[in-house]
């Protein structure tokens, strides 16, 4: 099966996103433990030639998420660098092809199909007021789309290109919590991608999503607290002890369950709703932009505020039906993530929402993740690292 990735001249960045919203620039965290340098030996003369420089070997973070791919990698300084796509595409029928100069605009070709990728994809939706279609559901590959599963390899192998000369080692990818309120599981979701990863030449590692953001984060609590990752297609929990995931499961909403709904509700297409969404929405603000726009960051408001609702009332009653009021030794984080949780007035409602709450856990704050939208691939990443 014939399956090739055009790249633009755009993409050839190593940085994929240039718009505000996507873009992820590249960062130091503290809390990174790559692998120090070992102790050098004394040098010592010899006329012998020296022996080959051997290949680095490559280790890579990556974030498989419903609405955005992210990629997480040390450069040789130490520092680590992120790359992103777009989760999405649009198909291009036969007709519309011939009109069409494809040589600037990422697609790929899938047997006797065409497909524009990613941003461009996105783009391209919101202009021409078109449904935007997505590799995932619901944090999983779709069922929806025959190509789903090809387009999406196409994708993670673009993000997983490494320069010549150096080697594949070890790629830690992010797979989600079975929803305790659905009866789907992650089973298929995780070998396939396990699968994908593998044929690029990578030895795959599946980790939690919500256990990859204590790795990233939480280093000065002794790898221990409680993570929420408000996804696109899922949100996410883990309770972690000291890198021991003590409690992991997910819940059937996210952003797309707002997108969906607000855009039921005034009479638009979900992609138009994400775009206000991005453009410096606050919960409690509604009155930017004409009237349409207006409606739709009201509705907004409201399905974010029942989202948190929700959320916080789950992550309570499943640490009650699991009994952990386990005692932990010290207080523990709170970290919220994910690119839902970027709106603003988000954190001070969630935080509202959890002080008014008993939790079970004590815990020492309510916080955002360094970076919220590359947290997932960077803990990924580290425990590709510590292996």
């Amino acid at each position: 099966m014939p399956i090739h990735f055009i790249k633009t001249h755009q993409e050839e960045n190593r940085l994929m996103s240039t718009s505000p919203e996507d873009a992820m620039p590249t960062i130091q965290p503290a809390a990174v433990p790559v692998a120090p340098s070992a102790p050098q030996p004394p040098v010592v003369t010899s006329v012998r030639s020296s022996a080959p420089t051997r290949a680095p070997i490559i280790h890579l973070g990556l974030d498989v998420g419903t609405m955005n791919l992210v990629c997480a990698r040390a450069n040789s300084l130490g520092k680590i660098e992120i790359s992103s796509l777009r989760n999405v595409f649009l198909t291009v029928d036969d007709v519309n092809i011939e009109g069409m100069d494809l040589s600037k605009i990422s697609h790929a070709r899938i047997d006797e199909g065409v497909f524009i990728l990613s941003h461009d994809a996105y783009n391209f939706a919101n202009i021409f007021g078109h449904r935007l279609s997505r590799s995932m559901q619901k944090g999983m590959i779709s069922p929806e789309d025959i190509n789903s599963t090809d387009i999406l390899a196409v994708m993670i192998r673009e993000l997983l290109t490494i320069e010549p000369g150096a080697k594949p080692g070890k790629c830690v990818y992010s797979v989600p919590g079975d929803p305790i309120n659905s009866k789907s599981n992650v089973l298929y979701h995780r070998n396939i991608l396990g699968r994908i990863i593998d044929e690029i030449g990578f030895e795959p590692e599946p980790l939690n999503e919500a256990t990859a953001i204590i790795y990233a984060e939480c280093a000065d609590s002794d790898f221990s607290g409680i993570s929420i990752s408000f996804g696109a297609g899922l949100t996410n929990v883990a309770v972690v002890y000291k890198s021991i995931p003590v409690m992991e499961f997910a819940l059937g909403r996210g952003g797309d369950w707002i997108d969906d709904n607000v855009a039921l509700a005034v009479g638009t297409i979900p992609n138009r709703v994400v775009a206000i969404k991005e453009k410096d929405f606050h919960l409690d603000r509604f009155d930017l932009g004409r009237k349409k726009e207006r409606k739709v960051r009201e509705a907004l408001g409201f399905y974010y505020k029942n989202l948190i609702q929700f959320v916080v009332k789950s992550c309570l009653q499943e640490l009650d039906r699991r009994d952990l009021d386990l005692g932990f030794p010290n207080r523990i984080p709170l970290i919220i993530s994910g690119g839902t949780s970027l709106a603003g007035g988000f954190l001070d409602y969630i935080r509202a929402q959890v002080e008014e709450s008993s939790w079970p856990l004590e815990l020492s704050e309510v916080r955002y993740a360094g970076d919220p939208l590359s947290c997932v691939a960077q803990g990924c990443l580290i425990k590709s690292l510590k292996q």
